[in-house]
């Protein structure tokens, strides 16, 4: 089995184990005292300290003959903290979606982007798939309103 990097969230902090400052520090778990919790920080070189001295224990509870199989889960270094959103260079914008539909007692009109017709029910079909099927929904629902009204007015 090759051993996978584990993935973990670095941020600037303080060390709970070196007392140290201003660190690239992982959360690791919660203390609790008197029903009051706390975030425990830790640094690369504590984090590692740490793993290493929970192996050792986990192992110093193993006869020598039946020793487990290691496996090694090694994180990743620190890398630079996440880069704030204000950070990112610009994007250029989304165009701008102009969609509407017109419920009337005369049907159903869309328009999309300027369009029409055919083409509008097209661009609204793919953008927004649920307004599509509101739509149609009304549609039958009014089509069997009017079959209704033109059976009563018949009989």
């Amino acid at each position: 089995m090759t051993p996978r990097a584990v993935l973990v969230k670095w941020i600037l902090g303080d060390c709970w184990r070196c007392d140290g400052t201003g660190l690239l520090v992982t959360w690791v778990g919660p203390a609790q005292i008197d029903g009051q919790h706390a975030p425990i920080y830790l640094c690369h070189c504590c984090l590692a300290a740490i793993e290493q001295r929970a192996l050792q224990y986990f192992l110093a509870h193993y006869p020598d003959d039946a020793l487990p199989p290691v496996v090694v889960h090694p994180y990743l270094p620190p890398a630079p903290p996440e880069r704030k959103p204000m950070d990112q260079q610009n994007r250029p914008a989304q165009p701008l979606q102009v969609v509407a539909i017109t419920l009337s007692s005369f049907g159903i009109r869309a328009s999309a982007n300027g369009r029409t017709g055919l083409d509008a029910w097209r661009i609204i079909r793919k953008r927004h798939p649920r307004v599509t099927w509101v739509a149609g929904a009304y549609a039958l629902l009014f089509t069997g309103l009017v079959v209704l009204a033109a059976a009563r007015l018949m009989t």
